[in-house]
């Protein structure tokens, strides 16, 4: 069976750890003889990352989307003006003869070319969970995979999605073709499912899971670790930061943000005796936009030398299993990362969550910690503090029902495994 799934960004761990997540459930859905096709931002730095002696089933390919059509660059040129005109024509031949148009040959490349191929012979097409449908972000480039998904007969399931809400009023009209010929949309909160449900012709096909990240929860270590009871603590504890461009506030929201995170660290050194180490999913590559680690260091530079001192910054790159053979002895993760987060959670390692857009806040509600979540726009050093004493003093009660909830999301992620054998028939 192949199978392509589209719109991933596999330089980032966490994307990476829903890849494997969603290739894990459809094994389960549909058996071990599959074929991956990984249409992906970046597929030649993926495929170095993930290397097929490692992940034989996998093969990466450049983003169809990324590479066919033409984007504005807001220059108001006579050039950007025509690449409307240009992405028209090329979905006009597709529309007339599929990767076989006969002028399509002289507009393509030998690449572009067979990653159509991939899609026409393909047996299903996913496109990946997250959280990028989002108008915080330029969405054009997702729809125009869609539309061209849908040209080659091939409508995606929707993967375990964070999305919306659509204000603008072509984004929904584009969309709702997309949602209304998917045969499965899968989502991770009941806020998103309200998101679509007013502009989807059959609301009955959208199902609100967990992310499917859970579904590689290692259940028998978490089960044996609830039957244990509480855990001889080792003195470590992780922390993931991130740099965010819409905190509010701008530089000053950011620095609130630094601040408060100094404070953490510097109450698990001197008032619990922590050692601590900064770590995170996106970090280590070099051609990915986004390093965590140099926020930890910019962080790790303002502490006072004694904190410093027990304090360092992990920066390499880590797949999604050896992150979580990192996480999973130490004592809890400070995670503002979701996915650094589940990842975490599914070793049977606490979190204190940091959120900086609505999924973790929904994610925390989800597992019963929402009363302890610090929020990006928002946070001060002295709440950072004041989260952080109250999760510690009453740890013994937020790690069993954290785990308790972890079994729980993981078979709500599974449970996409039976939905989807509902939905397509194979």
């Amino acid at each position: 069976m192949k199978v392509v799934v589209e719109n991933t960004v596999c330089l980032n761990t966490g994307d990476a750890a829903i890849l494997l997540a969603i290739r894990h459930i459809l094994k389960t859905a549909f058996g071990e003889n599959l074929h991956f096709y990984i249409f992906d931002s970046q597929p030649e730095v993926a495929a170095r990352l993930y290397s097929r002696q490692a992940y034989p089933d996998l093969s990466f390919r450049r983003l169809l989307s990324e590479t066919m059509f033409k984007y504005s660059h807001a220059e108001k040129s006579v050039k950007d003006a025509i690449k409307p005109v240009y992405n028209r024509v090329i979905f006009e031949l597709l529309k007339r003869g599929g990767s076989k148009a006969p002028l399509l040959g002289h507009l393509l490349s030998a690449s572009e070319k067979e990653g159509l191929r991939n899609y026409e012979e393909a047996d299903l097409v996913v496109t990946t969970g997250g959280t990028y449908l989002v108008e915080t972000y330029n969405i054009e480039k997702r729809l125009n995979q869609f539309e061209l998904d849908e040209i080659l007969g091939k409508p995606p399931v929707f993967f375990t999605q964070s999305l919306g809400p659509f204000k603008k009023e072509e984004n929904r009209r584009r969309l709702k073709t997309s949602f209304d010929k998917s045969p499965l949309i899968l989502l991770r909160d009941a806020y998103s499912r309200d998101n679509i449900v007013d502009f989807v012709n059959d609301p009955s096909k959208c199902h609100v899971v967990a992310d499917s990240v859970f579904a590689l929860a290692d259940q028998p270590r978490i089960e044996s670790l609830l039957a244990s009871g509480p855990k001889a603590p080792t003195g470590r504890v992780a922390v993931s930061v991130r740099h965010w461009d819409f905190v509010k506030g701008g530089g000053n929201g950011m620095n609130r943000y630094i601040e408060s995170i100094r404070r953490i660290v510097t109450d698990l050194v001197r008032q619990h005796g922590k050692q601590v180490v900064f770590l995170s999913t996106c970090q280590g590559v070099p051609e990915y936009g986004h390093d965590d680690s140099k926020t930890a260091k910019a962080i790790v530079a303002g502490l006072e030398a004694d904190v410093a001192a027990e304090v360092s910054v992990d920066d390499g790159f880590h797949t999604p299993e050896q992150l979580m053979a990192k996480v999973k002895d130490l004592d809890f993760v400070v995670a503002t990362r979701m996915h650094m987060m589940i990842m975490s959670l599914c070793v049977g390692t606490p979190v204190l969550p940091i959120a900086y857009e609505f999924k973790t806040k929904e994610l925390s509600k989800r597992i019963g910690i929402d009363n302890l979540l610090l929020e990006i726009d928002t946070v001060t050093p002295e709440q950072a503090a004041a989260s952080l004493e109250t999760f510690i003093n009453d740890f013994d009660h937020y790690r069993p029902l954290s785990l308790k909830a972890v079994l729980e999301e993981h078979a709500s992620a599974m449970s996409a495994a039976a939905l989807l054998k509902q939905a397509i028939r194979i």
